[in-house]
């Protein structure tokens, strides 16, 4: 087994657009330094640019027509309604789960989708961990499946934050004047409180993993530039025609200070790293920060996606990799054989993806095995029977609804069914037309 260690970062949706006047500025150091020491570039997305379906094509370095994740809601095995989408629909291993055959340990921290966390030889955090429930002061319960192993539960839970927990100058860092919002009336300082619990949730989590728990490989997923995005990249400079100057005011700091925080972070995430560790830093793809911001976001699912650019960040720095150098013609599908290269693991020839050997200081030679899929051994998944918690689900159900990318499931749950497996076909479809397979895409828009 390779003495070597790989720890991935995942910043949804974070761009360069945004990221480069801050850096220019000196407000973002550790990524700075981050980017001196290792190569960078534009990493491009998949389609459709929908996060549950891209994570996962990042874990596994396979397209979602064969890992199997195609949205954001799954219908319920009973039949009985629909959930949010579950790793449980991953039909291929995930690259921690190719790790845990070889004898590596690993953490897993809020990769969407992780729900419920699988048994692995390490530690797995789901992506529902950063939803607290109940007031603050009270016993922070986490629902079955959220960590493994769950003899973890107890005390990691403790270290989730609640939005009502922030104290209004830890808002101000965000929305300097936060006092003139009448949030009788406006919420989107709640919105924010909650983003920013969960993304101190997130990283209080991982750090206290990274410091007590023996690791190889270590993944952890911040969704809140994104979130972050959604709800106030139209108040970013430059103001936009259609933005009040009331709410330009108000609001105009936020993202470049959701950055500024995501770089604290990042410079606490990189104290674990020694010198046998390669650092991963990547987003799933962009999110426009200029003059191409939408004004109106389409009346269908996923509608909130067009605000995604096609281009996202990718940062490595590790002790076989170059210095201070660009790296071109990375997808999100090359980041898994990537990193098997990293532990001298061969990928699998049944991945979309390729290892970035442009980015090594000597090209790695590792002859591709056929597939991963039939190598036997502890792999650290589910058994088939596994089911979920009904509370859990509702919770992260309301969450996306919450951020647009779901609407409310109406009064029929046949109805509510029957969309949620139009929507599921129609995603596959778009992902069998970007993997140029156009007659499987055909045969789906043609059903539909």
């Amino acid at each position: 087994m390779s003495d070597s260690r790989v720890l991935l970062i995942g910043w949804d949706a974070a761009d360069w657009k945004a990221i480069r006047p801050l850096i220019d500025a000196g407000q973002m150091p550790n990524l700075a330094r981050l980017i001196a020491d290792g190569v960078h570039g534009n990493i491009a997305t998949l389609h459709p640019v929908l996060s549950p379906m891209l994570w996962t094509s990042i874990a596994t370095g396979k397209r979602a027509y064969k890992h199997g994740i195609h949205g954001f809601l799954e219908p319920l095995p009973d039949g009985s309604g629909v959930r949010p989408i579950t790793l449980l629909s991953r039909k291929t291993k995930a690259v921690w789960n190719i790790l845990n055959q070889t004898g590596h340990r690993s953490l897993v921290v809020g990769w969407w989708p992780s729900h419920p966390a699988e048994p692995l030889n390490g530690v797995m955090v789901s992506n529902h961990f950063p939803q607290p429930t109940g007031s603050p002061g009270e016993p922070s319960l986490l629902p079955p499946g959220t960590v493994h192993p769950s003899s973890l539960a107890p005390s990691l839970a403790e270290l989730r934050v609640n939005p009502m927990e922030l104290s209004g100058e830890f808002i101000r860092l965000f929305v300097p004047e936060y006092e003139k919002v009448d949030q009788a009336k406006d919420k989107r300082l709640h919105s924010l409180g909650k983003i920013i619990a969960e993304t101190m949730s997130i990283h209080a989590v991982a750090t206290e993993l990274l410091e007590t728990q023996p690791w190889n490989f270590a993944a952890i997923y911040f969704s809140s530039i994104d979130h972050f995005g959604h709800g106030f990249m139209r108040y970013h400079p430059p103001r936009l025609p259609w933005i009040s100057e009331e709410d330009f005011a108000l609001y105009q700091h936020v993202i470049s200070n959701a950055y500024r925080y995501h770089d604290g972070t990042l410079g606490s995430l990189l104290q674990f790293a020694d010198a046998n560790t390669t650092v991963i830093l990547m987003s799933d793809h962009g999110f426009h920060p200029d003059h191409l911001r939408p004004r109106y976001l389409p009346a269908e699912p996923a509608g909130p996606a067009v605000e995604h650019r096609q281009f996202g960040i990718l940062c490595m720095k590790g002790p076989k990799l170059r210095v201070n150098q660009p790296v071109f013609g990375a997808s999100l599908l090359d980041i898994c054989p990537t990193i098997l290269t990293l532990f001298g693991l061969a990928p699998g020839r049944d991945m979309d993806g390729k290892v970035l050997s442009t980015a090594f200081k000597q090209r790695p030679e590792i002859e591709p095995i056929a597939s991963w899929e039939d190598v036997p051994g502890d792999t650290g998944m589910h058994p088939a029977e596994t089911r979920l918690d009904p509370v859990a689900s509702a919770q992260a159900f309301r969450q996306l609804v919450e951020l647009g990318y779901i609407t409310p499931p109406g009064p029929n749950v046949e109805e509510t069914i029957a969309e949620c497996v139009c929507e599921l076909k129609y995603n596959l479809a778009r992902s069998y037309r970007d993997g140029n397979c156009c007659g499987d895409a055909v045969a789906l828009a043609e059903e539909l």
